[in-house]
């Protein structure tokens, strides 16, 4: 079988086609069959065949010239039908290009995002990691110095708060001498400025005018004790005559001296400029003890905190209550309300030093460290 792409078989067939086709004319033309003489249809069956087989040669000639034709066409100019086809391709090639660049434009962004979002990620696992190493750095057990140097900064931070609140000089100074032994003990010469300070603070309270507080808490508690045994003021009874005396002054006397002695006996008026107080009942007396030992009790707390106002004026009112409402001719009464008074005379409002240098220089100090 001929290749149809071949030029030279596709110019064989129809060449010999049409020679056969052109000897077959020549050979039917001058030749004529002799008629037979017993029938006149034969011939004319033989001419309608051999037309019919003209026809069909012709046209099967016809389709060969037209498909070599087309295949010459094909052959001299094969990228005719191709150009629409590319043209196409290359369309779809610059969208697709133009997708590819959108595409790798925003999976670049997103790639920068995520990026950004893991650095930012690393920096806070780092930053959290540090953070606990700090920490666990921090709970490990302090070494003796350190121990030492917070006890240091406790004693102080105690010593400052019992002069400030409670004006305790003694207190306050135990403490600081406390505080110096251990810095002592630690022999660092980084504290020198804290034991400088200390040293002038010491002095400082060691020069205070201080008072015998528990002297004076403890007579308050022993005045307290007495007041249950203090007599109450008791009435006032008047003076009753005999009447031997009313009947001797009635016969020296006369009849009208007589009559106004007799009167007067009977009947006394006497003028008082002060408001006059009833005598206190039993309830009464109850509480005027409770309120006396609960000034007593405020005149302890204001000499502990060396409160001079307070301290004075509960011992003054203490006094007074006992000059109102218990018997003044008691030498035990007369005891008590001079006790009082002079206690009440005893000054407790010193100026404080400041002592709170040691302590900011060791906070300053440790905070360097």
């Amino acid at each position: 079988m001929a290749d149809p792409t071949d030029p030279e078989s596709s110019d064989t067939v129809p060449e010999a086609a049409l020679f056969e086709a052109r000897s077959d004319q020549r050979n039917d033309a001058p030749e004529a069959e002799p008629e037979p003489t017993g029938s006149s249809t034969v011939p004319a069956r033989r001419g309608g065949w051999l037309l019919a087989g003209l026809a069909l040669l012709f046209s099967l000639g016809a389709v060969a010239l037209s498909g070599y034709l087309y295949y010459l066409q094909q052959v001299n100019d094969p990228l005719a039908s191709v150009d629409p086809r590319i043209a196409s391709v290359e369309t779809q090639a610059s969208e697709l290009s133009t997708s590819m660049d959108e595409l790798r434009s925003a999976q670049s962004r997103a790639l920068e995002d995520f990026a950004r979002q893991q650095r930012s990620e690393l920096e806070a696992a780092k930053q959290s990691l540090l953070d606990s190493l700090q920490q666990i750095a921090g709970q490990a057990p302090p070494s003796s110095r350190e121990w030492k140097v917070a006890e240091v900064a406790y004693l102080l931070r105690i010593a400052n708060h019992r002069l400030l609140m409670e004006r305790d000089v003694n207190g306050a100074l135990e403490l600081l001498r406390a505080a110096d032994v251990i810095l002592a003990e630690l022999d660092d010469f980084s504290f020198y400025q804290v034991r400088s300070n200390l040293v002038e603070e010491i002095r400082a309270l060691e020069a205070v005018d201080s008072n015998d507080l528990t002297g004076i808490y403890l007579e308050l508690e022993a005045m307290k004790r007495e007041l249950s045994r203090l007599p109450l003021k008791l009435p006032e009874y008047l003076e009753v005559r005999s009447r031997q005396t009313t009947a001797d002054a009635q016969t020296a006397q006369g009849f009208w001296p007589t009559l106004r002695t007799e009167l007067a006996s009977k009947f006394r008026i006497r003028s008082f400029n002060d408001e006059i107080k009833p005598l206190l009942s039993p309830q009464e007396a109850v509480y005027l003890e409770l309120n006396l030992r609960l000034m007593l009790e405020r005149a302890q707390l204001a000499a502990l905190r060396r409160e001079q106002l307070v301290f004075s004026d509960s011992l003054e009112t203490a006094a007074d209550w006992l000059t109102e409402y218990l018997d003044v001719s008691d030498t035990q009464v007369r005891g008590a309300v001079d006790d009082l008074r002079e206690v009440a005379q005893i000054q407790l409002d010193v100026d404080m030093p400041d002592i709170s240098g040691s302590l900011s220089a060791l906070q300053a100090l440790r905070s360097e460290s």
